[in-house]
């Protein structure tokens, strides 16, 4: 992708313009009913004609992608004339973008070609780019060329997108469910449940009591009101029984597992998600619903069909954080009845029922979002099982014709001509309720009645085919785990009647029964006991060889479904590789048996993590730096969380839930693991965010932590994410940061100014110009650790030093971003250039880019200057808030505003001697150094020439020895005479 200014009349095109280059794959139009999760699978299909180059509205090929408020405009690559183009669509009308698909590097969005008809006709887009971290950026250009567009009509957005599923999500705890008589709701029917789930807990303990030890009330309870046919043979007469089959059951309110659930109010449904199992464990249609009704809890009654016997009504009650959420969620149950009521019956509106055959293939694309593809084949085969046999035959056939080479190919083309055919079938589709079109001759088709009765038919024969299908499932798991018992227990009693056979005569047998007719006994020839016995044994053999194989496959179907989970979080490129040698070194760190407990040395620390960390254990590494951390840096008592375990937490409900809820799809939305609403991802992370706000009640939630613990959560585990969570937030002190005050936040934003007023004068000035403070750019930085805006990678490694080195390296990759594109900063010259450039430029790093910046952080040393800004900021604040009023005292205002203006001087100055003074030490002790080093030198030398005289010295004396005695008095007066002279010579010179 390329990002350039286009060519235009004025200043202000030129600025706007820009262009793209991608790869145009295709595009198709979309049936009205459409829904959220069938669009990639659409964008699937697209793509994979576009690649086998298969016949379709248009072909792949490369485009340049202008971006001219408030059009966009698709141009050939080869053409340099942008008024030569494929098609041009007005920003405004696009209503939605698609980049959660198999393949990151492709992206779609929706338009449709008359935004105030919801008749007209949808399509959608399909385009590729050569990079994957490239897609955001074009995204965020067409975005802000759409809210151009929206701003120069002064209109707001159109956003009634009728073929999306919207939903309303509520954190309640249930409660338990009552069977009732009757449909309609009497006044003191909450108050009523309530006080019998009372007395049932207050009799369980009282079993426990009796009983000394543990009672079975762990399963799913149940409370009967009335007289109910089925009371008899479940409970024998008791006014209460336990049911621990149902499947749509929760644990009651004396369980020990967690009872809280995501509410979800759908388009025609809704829905009870467990966070804890990740699956959706109760789904009620609005017109199985009867009645609601609320006091300080809220419950509804709705039809509940059994296996035998007519349908019963079931109230199932629930409670809220607080009475204003039970009336909220009666409002939006209200709202959702009238909407889904309003829809049906409407002719402006798009129609659906709940057999319409787009509907039930949203309900299977919904089932299969986010799923590994061999499970999300099994769940597809499960829905063509309902198909009529032609309609299998003929999918089957033409997926064989495309082979397929994996199994997401195979769903996907499965997909396709299930689509085809549900849209086909949906064109003669006729409604629930609705009365058939007439002929030509004015005769019906059919009859009202028998159309009806018909379509109630086939709604009610597909519940119940799946409801048979999921009882035999639970049926047959029980069966064979008590088949073994049973079969060892028959074997001898079989045997023992072979043997009898043996010895009777064949008139004796009496038929077993008047029809039947008479059976000969078994002839010694046909098998002995010993045989019948041997293949018994044998098939019961085989029977547990088959259970063991199937726990095996469980086992192994489990264990490779962690390991795409695994795969699918870590999907991010890895910023600073380690070396093999850094890996084994972590590896044998991380196989210390007492790395817990023993304090490692804080240098040998800090080098390995400098090094690198790896990222398939990175989740390891940061537990490990934490406990180390807390074996050398001990909390004051008062400062330490509380001790509540998470699992405790998850029990009870938060008054967080909607700020959660909201950020929970604003969360790392691109990202694979979190892009699926209410998937495991954004199902664990409401469950960390969720425990923590609930801990931390002085902070509770605030934006920002979701991306902190998405990140831990992609590394690890929810409880080892949350106790690392509680290291960050209290042992670091980040949870400070945000405070509902943000005094925190503030000396922050006050240190980042300092510091680049010291390092990079001429960027603090040209910001201070244009008035522009660290908090319009810096604090997303500082509230999400960086992880809002830059690649993951690079976050991740960020985290790394934060373990070891605290949030000091959070000024320091931010000094460190700031210095790399000063240049480009000081270029810009106007407000909104500026900030856009911060908030949308800098975080769009390159590989080398990151690598430098995490380089030159390292490096960096500002702790001393943090300290002393933080200990200036409080002074001045302490300053500013003993200063009186400026209308009593406006003298004594100037007089302190002078003085803060000459002890700022004087700081600077002082700090300015004190560098001076620094870089004085520094050479003064290099050249004592280097001084000592001559001494040393010159010692040397000195050894070494007194040696050189011995040796003269001696060899003096040998010559001395070997000359005669008349010689050697030659020589001395010799030596006398030169040294009489050179005195005389010295005393010469001496006078004056």
């Amino acid at each position: 992708m390329e990002g350039q200014d286009g060519k235009g009349n004025n200043d202000s095109n030129q600025k706007a313009d820009k262009r793209f280059a991608l790869w145009y794959m295709g595009w198709s139009s979309l049936d009205k009913r459409t829904t959220l999760p069938m669009l990639p699978w659409l964008v699937a299909e697209i793509r994979r004609k576009s690649e086998k180059n298969e016949s379709g509205p248009a072909q792949a090929r490369e485009v340049q992608l202008y971006l001219s408020p408030p059009l966009i405009r698709c141009v050939p690559a080869n053409s340099s004339n942008p008024s030569v183009f494929i098609f041009e669509h007005k920003a405004q009308f696009i209503s939605r973008f698609i980049h959660n698909s198999h393949d990151l590097s492709y992206f779609a969005y929706l338009i449709r070609s008359q935004p105030d008809n919801p008749e007209s006709e949808m399509a959608c887009h399909v385009f590729k780019a050569c990079d994957p971290n490239q897609v955001p950026e074009v995204i965020s250009s067409i975005r802000q060329v759409s809210k151009a567009a929206l701003k120069e009509e002064s209109k707001p957005k159109q956003e009634s997108d009728e073929s999306f599923y919207n939903s309303q999500k509520f954190e309640v705890l249930y409660c338990g469910k009552v069977t009732v008589n009757h449909k309609k709701a009497p006044s003191t029917l909450i108050d009523d449940c309530i006080d019998k789930f009372r007395q049932h807990e207050i009799e369980r303990k009282r079993l426990r009591l009796l009983n000394g030890q543990r009672s079975s009330t762990e399963a799913p309870v149940e409370f009967i009101v009335g007289d109910d046919p089925l009371s008899s043979s479940l409970c024998e007469g008791s006014t209460r029984r336990r049911h621990a089959s149902a499947p749509n059951n929760v644990q009651p309110s004396d369980a020990d597992k967690n009872r809280t659930m995501l509410f979800q109010v759908g388009r025609f449904e809704v829905n009870l998600i467990s966070p804890d199992t990740k699956s959706v464990v109760l789904e009620k249609n609005f017109k199985d619903i009867s009645s609601c009704s609320q006091t300080d809890h809220f419950g509804f009654i709705c039809r509940d069909v059994v296996e035998s016997g007519p349908a019963q009504y079931v109230c199932y009650v629930f409670q809220c954080a607080s009475e204003s959420l039970v009336d909220e969620v009666m409002l939006t149950l209200k709202q959702a009845f009238t909407t889904a009521a309003a829809l049906q019956s409407s002719k402006n509106q798009i129609k659906l029922c709940e057999a319409c055959p787009m509907h039930d293939l949203h309900k299977l694309c919904e089932r299969i979002e986010g799923l590994y593809p061999p499970r999300a084949k099994l769940a597809i085969q499960k829905y063509l099982s309902q198909l009529s046999d032609n309609e299998q035959v003929n999918i089957f056939e033409r997926v064989q014709k495309m082979k397929p080479a994996s199994d997401h190919e195979e769903n996907e083309l499965v997909i396709l001509h299930l689509r085809q055919l549900c849209e086909t079938k949906q064109k003669s589709h006729v409604h629930i309720g609705e009365v058939p079109q007439q002929n030509a001759s004015g005769s019906t088709v059919t009859s009202d009645n028998s159309i009806v009765g018909r379509i109630k038919l086939d709604v009610f024969k597909n519940k119940t085919r799946s409801s048979l299908t999921s009882s035999l499932e639970n049926i047959f798991s029980r069966v064979c785990v008590c088949v073994v018992r049973l079969c060892f227990s028959i074997l001898d009693f079989l045997v023992s009647i072979c043997c009898f056979s043996d010895h009777m005569d064949g008139r004796e047998l009496l038929p077993l029964s008047p029809r039947a007719p008479q059976v000969s006994p078994l002839s010694p020839e046909q098998g002995s006991p010993a045989d019948y016995r041997a293949l018994w044994k044998k098939a019961i053999h085989q029977q547990i060889l088959l259970i063991r194989m199937e726990k095996e496959n469980q086992r192994l179907e489990a264990s490779r479904d962690e390991l795409h989970i695994r795969k699918m979080k870590l999907d991010y490129q890895e910023v600073c590789q380690c070396s093999k040698e850094v890996q084994a070194l972590w590896d044998r760190k991380l196989s210390s048996p007492c790395r817990t407990k023993v304090q490692w040395d804080k240098e040998e620390i800090h080098s390995a993590v400098c090094q690198g960390v790896p990222k398939s254990r990175r989740g390891e590494v940061w537990l490990l730096l934490s406990q180390q951390y807390r074996l050398h840096h001990r909390l004051p008592q008062r400062q330490q969380p509380p001790e509540t375990p998470y699992q405790d937490l998850l029990k009870q409900l938060t008054a967080q839930q909607h700020a959660i809820l909201v950020d929970l799809g604003r969360t790392f939305p691109t990202h694979q693991y979190f892009s699926t609403q209410l998937g495991a991802g954004q199902l664990s992370l409401y469950n960390l965010l969720k425990a923590y706000s609930l801990l931390d009640t002085e902070v509770g939630y605030c934006q920002g932590i979701s991306f902190v613990a998405g990140l831990l959560l992609l590394h690890m585990s929810e409880e080892q994410a949350f106790d690392t969570l509680k290291f960050l937030m209290y042992d670091l002190g980040i949870r400070r940061q945000y405070r509902p005050d943000m005094i925190s936040l503030q000396i922050q934003m006050y240190q980042l100014s300092r510091l680049l007023h010291d390092y990079h004068r001429n960027v603090y000035t040209h910001l201070e110009e244009h008035e522009i403070c660290p908090s319009l750019y810096a604090a997303p930085w500082f509230l999400t650790l960086f992880a809002s805006q830059f690649p993951l990678g690079f976050v991740a490694r960020i985290f790394d030093l934060l373990f070891v080195q605290g949030t000091e390296v959070i000024f320091k990759v931010a000094l460190c971003l700031l210095s790399s594109h000063r240049g480009e900063i000081l270029e810009c010259d106007g407000f909104e250039s500026i900030v856009d450039y911060l908030k949308s430029t800098i975080p769009t790093l390159t590989h080398s880019q990151m690598e430098e910046t995490i380089t030159k952080a390292i490096k960096m040393d500002i702790s001393k200057q943090l300290h002393a800004y933080e200990v200036e900021y409080h002074v001045l604040q302490d300053e500013l808030s003993d200063a009186p009023p400026p209308s009593e005292d406006s003298d004594r205002l100037d007089k302190l505003e002078k003085a803060n203006a000459q002890l700022k001087k004087q700081n600077m100055d002082l700090l300015e001697k004190l560098q001076a003074a620094r870089l004085k030490i520094q050479t003064l002790e290099s050249s004592v150094e280097s001084f000592l080093s001559r001494e040393s030198k010159m010692k040397h030398l000195l050894r070494s020439l007194e040696q050189e005289k011995a040796s003269y010295q001696k060899t003096i004396e040998r010559m001395r020895s070997s000359l005669p005695s008349d010689a050697v008095a030659d020589v001395e007066m010799t030596q006398l005479k030169s040294s009489t002279n050179g005195k005389a010579k010295e005393t010469a010179c001496k006078k004056p």
